[in-house]
């Protein structure tokens, strides 16, 4: 960059910043509260106030809605549990209880643990079913050249 030119953006600059500055002063002291613009609505006090009451609203309503929905946690896991087989774990953070069945891995709300595996679950519910077989282990020398269904014995004899 050439001195000519640096020096003429450091004049621009200059005169937009004389130009703006009044602008941001107006700002400032608007934003710190020294100018009122809406005269008629009330102090700066006030919004304040109507400002934390609004507040307070919602963390009351958040409370609200919180013991609302742990009571229709109890209300479910009443009707549900029968504390024979069942396990109990509290989720460190919604702090919910989830009460796990041990015969089904699921909770009161039908949803299974974050380690398990439902494919896994479901393969074994069909084979309980008779719906699927177990693959057996091929046993004996493994001919990889050779398809396993063609009859590859009858080959190796001839």
């Amino acid at each position: 960059m050439t001195a000519r030119c640096k020096k003429r953006r450091n004049k621009n600059n200059a005169i937009r910043r004389a130009k703006n500055k009044v602008k941001e002063v107006k700002k400032l002291k608007k934003m710190l509260g020294f100018i009122e613009e809406d005269a008629g609505e009330g102090t700066l006090l006030d919004k304040l106030k109507d400002i934390t009451e609004q507040k307070e609203k919602e963390q009351e309503l958040e409370l609200v809605k919180k013991e609302a929905m742990e009571e229709l946690i109890k209300e479910e896991t009443k009707d549900i549990v029968n504390h024979e087989k069942y396990v109990t774990v509290v989720n460190p953070k919604s702090k919910v209880k989830h009460v796990y069945n041990m015969k089904t891995k699921q909770d009161q709300f039908g949803q299974y643990p974050v380690w398990y595996n439902v494919r896994k679950e479901r393969k074994k519910h069909l084979i309980r079913m008779g719906k699927a077989t177990k693959r057996k282990q091929f046993r004996g020398k493994r001919l990889h050249f050779i398809d396993r269904k063609s009859a590859w014995k009858s080959l190796l004899s001839k």
